[in-house]
Parts: C-alpha cells; structure tokens; sequence
C-alpha cells in the first residue's frame, strides 16, 4: 500500500480528519496475506489500517498501533472505497468504537466482493483503488485500581522506626503508582501522595508523570477522577505543563485518602485530552533599518539590550517534536508586534512528498497577581502549512494584538530581566503525506466535495424515511377501506389492494451504506 496520501481537517465540533490511501493491486493479487499501512497519527495516538484477503471477499480494519494496559480509547470511523461516480461509493461506519489492549483492531471482515472491485469500476486499470478513512469524536480513558498504602505504611514505620508514617525508606514520601500507558507518543503514569511530598503537609497529592522525551516541555490536558460512585471526586479539566523531568503540576484534591478508599483500593478514571510538546525562545525587539538577502534586520532599542555589532539577525532557532529546525523573529515594523517562523528543515523534507504541520502561538506574559506567566495568544492562531521540500523558506507571519510601544517599554510585563519578549510554540500536529503537487488552497474544494457528499446522503435518507411513512399511511388506508367495504356488504370479499399501494418499493438499507460490522476477529495477528 502507497503512504498516506492526502489529509483534510473537517469544520466540525467533533475534530474530524479526513485521510485518503491509494491502495495498491498487492492487496487483491496476495490471498491470505493481510497489506498493512504505515502508521499515521490522530488523536495521540498512532493507527494502521489493514486488509484482510480472502478468496473472494475483501475485508477492511482500523488498528491501533500503541495500545496500553487498562486503556480504552473511543472514536467515530468510517471506511469509503471511492466510484468514479459518489453515488455507487460503498461505506461502512461505526460510532464510538472502543479500542483496547485485548482488541485493537476493529471492521469489517466482509467489506466487498474482490470482482466488484472491477465490475463496478473501483480499481482502474493498473488495479488500484482510492480509501477514505473519516475520523472524530475520539476519547482516550486509562483506569485502574491502586492497593492503598496503609498496610505498607504501618509495617514499614515498624520495621524501619521511621519518625512519621507519612515519610518512607530514607526519609522519601509514601507515594503508589500506576503500571504506564501511551499517550502521544510518550509513556505515562499516575502517582498519589496520599499523605502529601513532605512531613508538612498532610494533603493528598496526584500526579500524571510523564516517562520518556525529556527533551522538551510539554502542555497536557486531562481530568482525572478518585474513586467511584457516590464517593468519587473529579478535579475538572486540568491545564498542566509536563517539565524536562517529565514532573507535573499536579493536583491536590483537598480529602483525605480515607474519602475515596473503597475496600483497601483506590479507583483511578483518567481522561486524557491533549500532550503538545512546547517550544520557549526568547527574542530580541528589532526596530527595522534595512533588508538584508530579503529577511529585515535591525538594532535593538536604545531601552532594551545592547544592539548586536554587524547589524546581525536576531532569529532564534527551536524544535519541533521530531527534531526538525525552525526559527523565529520579531517583527517591529507595524503598530503592532508580528513574529516571523521559519522552517529551516524544509530542505529535507522528502522529495515528492508533504509535510503538513499545524502550530499555535504565545507571548507569555508576566502576572504581578500569581507570579507566572500567563500564555497571550496570537492573532488567528492555530497555524498551519504545507511544506515541499524546498531550499529555503519564506516563512509565516504571526500576527499579535500587542503594540510596539507597548513592547519597547523597559517595564513591560512581556519583557524578562534581559529586555526580551518570551515566545511559546505549542506543537499540535504534523503529517507526512504524499504527493507533493497537494496545496493547501486544495483543501478548500476537498473539504466542498465531502460537505456536498454528506448532504446527499442526509437528503437520501429523509427521502428514504419520507417513503417508508408514506407507504404506511397508504396500507392504513387500504385497510380502513377494506374493512368498510366488508361492513356494506355483509359478505365475504377478496382483500383490497389500494390504489398506488404496491407503488413505493421498500427494501433493505441501501447498499452502498452498510452499518458497521461488529463480528471482528481481533485473532489475526496484524503486520
């Protein structure tokens, strides 16, 4: 099978992404060998889709590359083969499909007949055929039990004469932990304190720790949940920054651990939400003095730090998730402060294909009130672009709604103690795709054809529901007839076939919009 192909973000409240294979003739010429695609990412989490070849039937699954232990995750899916004609398309779908360990793998065994391929015009000559996979709404839920400590608590401050029963081996904090999962590409685990990290504090303390890729800073979102029914305590949604060591935030309830132990167990119900690896630089404010092989260069203020000799760029370079190059300057030509991204890296990326990258922005602004930072977020942000490979690139202005004099006075909360704005890049999403002649101005037509598809078949199946009414409301009126005719006549008659009663055919569901097949063999083992 060819990489993935083609990538669409769908305008709706559900997040849905819109991914197109090419599916090579190895899929129908290969009995009883299953054609897995590569990998490709959506909702943290990584998929494959995968055929399953019999003698004449063809059969479709959507796996889940990275399953964990006591996670499930949940998501709306549907599979079109694509007609040269939208109305012959054959669909399948399912909605809040869960995905688990035990079964990560989910569709439809029987899909299509391998000779309807050709018959109806799906494989084109060289026997290749186009795959729609439509995705959204998903949900991603880790549970388990933690053993509360007390037992432990009570035998080791015997054994070891600790001086308080919060406090461990060597003085650490009793903490218990949960076995990791995957999430974002990163392993993950919750730990409780639940007598808090040290002798001077009592309170229950709970952390989602991260486990591998220290080398960035990165923003999670989750709610988490202790304990169950009635005695259950949810902390809401949870905004966290996950630091170099992978150490959180975190969230102290305010009970005590005995509020949610039921029967020596501590229930864990996590809801995970976003991970985006972040980005921090620090950028010198430029006054403009001339261009310099097309990118403007200037000298700083004389009320920010000292102007750089040689009239020298101040561009400063960050990394992306998969260690791919970008740099970043302000821009202090306008009222208003602009910052101009760079990909540096877009030399490499592979020839004849695509790299879509979607981004948000920040000025972090200093909070006299909290003393932190608070993250201000740049004008029409989340950003994104399409990436050929290229020897250099001309880069994307970010806009922002703070003015230039604001930025170049020395007291300015966007400054640090060295005179210079911090920028924060949140790296959301980025896609290989193939065929590098897609644009993103492609998208917009793409994104049409889909809408238009969806509104047919919304308007198929009111039409559908409109004759199945209307054929039931004739054979009540063929029946209040007959019985009024049997009545008047006082004598036996042939039933009554109304007028126009055998005029509306009602069959199955259409055959082009199959529901989705539960009956999935989770058995086969998938490349």
């Amino acid at each position: 099978m060819s990489l993935l192909y083609r990538f669409a973000k769908l305008p709706d409240r559900h997040n849905s992404h819109l991914f197109t294979f090419i599916v090579t003739k190895s899929v129908t010429r290969d009995l009883y060998r299953d054609v897995t695609s590569k990998e490709f990412v959506f909702g943290y989490h990584k998929w494959a889709i995968t055929f399953s070849r019999t003698e004449k039937v063809l059969g479709v699954y959507l796996v889940l590359r990275n399953p964990s232990e006591g996670m499930r995750v949940y998501v709306d899916f549907s599979f079109t083969l694509l007609n040269p004609h939208f109305s012959a398309n054959e669909t399948f779908s399912g909605k809040n499909v869960k995905f688990s360990y035990d079964s990560p793998a989910q569709g439809n065994r029987r899909y299509i007949a391998v000779q309807d391929l050709y018959t109806r015009n799906f494989a084109d000559r060289n026997g290749e055929f186009q795959l729609e996979l439509q995705m959204s709404a998903i949900r991603t839920v880790f549970e388990t039990d933690l053993r509360t400590p007390n037992a432990f608590i009570s035998s080791h401050a015997t054994t070891h004469k600790c001086p308080s029963p919060r406090m461990g081996m060597g003085s650490n904090p009793v903490k218990t932990e949960s076995q990791y999962f995957t999430f974002g590409g990163f392993d993950w685990n919750v730990a409780i304190y639940p007598f808090g990290k040290d002798a001077s504090d009592d309170r229950l303390f709970v952390y989602l720790n991260r486990l591998t890729g220290y080398d960035h800073h990165c923003r999670v979102r989750y709610v988490i949940t202790l304990g169950e029914g009635d005695r259950a305590i949810n902390s809401g949604l949870l905004d966290d920054i996950s630091d170099s060591n992978g150490k959180s935030y975190g969230w102290s309830p305010r009970i005590r651990l005995s509020d949610v132990v039921q029967r020596g167990i501590i229930h864990i119900h996590l809801e995970i939400l976003t991970a985006n690896t972040l980005s921090e630089v620090a950028l010198v404010p430029q006054a403009p003095t001339s261009l310099n092989g097309g990118a403007l260069v200037g000298i700083v203020p004389s009320t920010t730090a000292s102007a750089p000799s040689g009239g020298e760029n101040l561009a400063i370079q960050c990394y992306d998730k998969d260690k791919h190059g970008w740099t970043l300057e302000a821009d202090c030509v306008s009222e208003t402060l602009r910052l101009r991204m760079i990909y540096k890296d877009v030399h490499n990326v592979p020839r004849n294909h695509l790299r879509h990258v979607c981004w948000s922005a920040y000025l972090l602004r200093y909070n006299n009130k909290t003393g932190l930072l608070d993250p201000i977020t740049c004008t029409h942000a989340p950003y994104s672009h399409y990436y050929a490979q290229e020897e250099v690139d001309d880069g994307i202005m970010m806009e922002t709604d703070v003015t230039v004099k604001e930025i170049r006075d020395p007291n300015s909360f966007y400054l640090n103690d060295k005179q210079q704005i911090r920028v924060q890049i949140e790296w959301l999403s980025s896609y290989l795709l193939f065929q590098s002649t897609y644009h993103k101005y492609d998208d917009v037509t793409r994104v049409h054809n889909y809408q238009m598809r969806k509104e047919i078949t919304a308007l198929q199946s009111e039409n559908y529901s409109l004759e199945r009414q209307l054929f039931s409301y004739q054979k009540s009126l063929a029946y209040a007839h007959h019985t009024t005719t049997r009545r008047s006549s006082q004598g036996a008659e042939e039933p009554y076939e109304g007028e126009g009663s055998g005029g509306v055919v009602v069959g199955a569901e259409h055959q082009h919009h199959r529901p989705y097949d539960r009956s999935v063999s989770t058995e086969t083992e998938y490349a």
